[in-house]
């Protein structure tokens, strides 16, 4: 399968040639009215809502990043496309999305181009499959950039949305992808050439798409912190958290990394993480760890969406470990590193600690504040902006949680993961998170359709002249 890729032996002229092609088909479909681009979206939908596909796709996806399990994957990725389809059939994106009756004003959709996207190798067909899908709705073209590691995955999700373009008479190149092989210089090449980018993956690609000078909205950093006040029962703040921590092990964009708890009910917690299949590490299996996050090894043998058996393996973990679901850090084991004589040194700032958040892999760590204003703020310190959680039974502190941790998107007594959107939240499904100006994003919260397109507000003179001796039409005085 090729999904669009273009041969051509000079990089910068095969994105080039890419880009072109995206560009015409995108000004073919812009020439469809509003019923027909829902016509070819439903037909891409319902492809891609194929659970045969699914499954093919969250096969590939596992196999080839190695990351996450292919049964997670096949959930994510059936509940993003379905809800994403839901998004689209509540929101208008093309013709007229707006109205104002008694002024006769409109809103008027347009598109805004072409869409380079950045796919990574953490949600390879999520990404592909739904910004495909949103763009596709505002009458824009894709042009995918994967990962290294991810290639094969991306081109399989592109070509089945070709297909399903060219089944419902639309250009099939309106998605495409870059010519193999993926390289940062070809995703650069691409950032430079479209109209909008949507940036995800590694800090380095996200960079890349702050600083390329395109209109662009760039994913936060992966993982999420949450703050739980110890009103909530402790077995169901437990669960919540072990859910967001072990899904597709890790490798989801709101994952929960690490969980900062009233002090006096951290060790209620941790016994509740236990009954959940948590196993807590000690201070030598926690300097382990550290050694691992701090690794320079490859892509591929990245600890990133990798299994809690493998970790058991990797860090030599007792035989106890060999049956469980997520690790735990302590937050006592924290902000101790080895000095060069051997000596732990108690004054080092826990929040520098690699292991303050542990998000991409299916662990948690668990901090203890004295006081809720102290958990915020040690939150904040730890999270990025893009997403947090509260367990709370007091409504007056889910403001609070807002307005100091200041997110995108905030889920309360949920799993971070609900953070993308759910049919029970009420938030759109969206393929990645921003955390607004302040990670240098130009989205914050959540990517949806209403992201990819931009408006033309029409205005209508609806007061009578009241001077109809006067030079000019209506309010407007003719100039000198």
């Amino acid at each position: 399968m090729t999904g669009g890729v273009i041969a051509n032996t000079d990089e910068g002229d095969r994105v080039a040639t890419t880009v072109a092609d995206a560009r015409y088909a995108g000004a073919r479909l812009a020439e469809r009215d509003a019923a027909a681009t829902d016509r070819i979206v439903e037909a891409v939908g319902e492809r891609l809502s194929d659970p045969e596909t699914i499954s093919r796709l969250a096969l590939a996806a596992a196999n080839e990043t190695r990351r996450g399990h292919s049964g997670a994957k096949t959930e994510k990725i059936a509940t993003a496309v379905d809800g994403a389809r839901s998004h689209l059939r509540e929101t208008p994106t093309t013709g007229v999305i707006g109205r104002d009756e008694p002024r006769g004003g409109l809103t008027v959709a347009r598109p805004v181009g072409v869409v380079g996207v950045a796919v990574p190798a953490t949600h390879p067909v999520v990404v592909s499959a739904v910004v495909s899908l949103y763009a596709l709705a505002g009458q824009n073209s894709v042009v995918l950039a994967p990962s290294p590691s991810a290639v094969e995955t991306c081109d399989m999700a592109v070509e089945e949305i070709r297909r399903a373009l060219a089944e419902a008479g639309a250009p099939a190149d309106a998605v495409s992808m870059l010519p193999a092989p993926s390289s940062k210089t070809g995703t650069d090449s691409l950032f430079e050439r479209v109209d909008f980018v949507v940036a995800s993956g590694s800090a380095a690609t996200v960079a890349a798409g702050q600083r390329c000078g395109t209109p662009n909205m760039c994913a936060g950093a992966d993982g999420l912190v949450s703050v739980s006040d110890g009103s909530a029962s402790m077995s169901a703040v437990a669960t919540r958290i072990a859910v967001g921590a072990t899904y597709d092990f890790g490798a989801h964009p709101a994952a929960d990394a690490a969980v900062v708890t009233a002090e006096g009910t951290t060790e209620p917690l941790i016994a509740a993480l236990e009954d959940e299949g948590g196993y807590v590490l000690d201070a030598n299996e926690c300097d382990r760890l550290r050694d691992l996050l701090a690794g320079d090894g490859t892509e591929l043998s990245s600890p990133v969406g990798n299994s809690p058996r493998w970790f058991a393996s990797t860090l030599d973990l007792p035989p106890a470990a060999d049956a469980t679901a997520f690790l735990i850090v302590a937050g006592e084991n924290l902000g101790k590193y080895p000095s060069e004589n051997g000596e732990r040194n108690e004054d080092e700032d826990a929040g520098d600690d690699p292991l303050a958040a542990l998000p991409g892999i299916p662990a948690v760590t668990i901090h203890a504040c004295e006081g809720f204003s102290a958990a915020l703020r040690l939150a904040a310190g730890l999270g990025g902006s893009h997403a947090a959680a509260v367990h709370t039974t007091r409504q007056g502190r889910v403001q609070r949680a807002a307005e100091r941790l200041a997110p995108g998107r905030l889920v309360v007594n949920q799993p971070g993961t609900a953070a993308v959107g759910s049919a029970r939240n009420g938030f759109p499904i969206a393929p990645l998170l921003g955390g607004g100006s302040r990670e240098g994003s130009q989205l914050d919260g959540g990517l949806t359709a209403t992201d990819l397109i931009e408006t033309t507000s029409v205005s209508v003179t609806t007061v009578t002249d009241r001077a109809a001796h006067r030079n000019g039409a209506g309010e407007t005085l003719r100039g000198p």
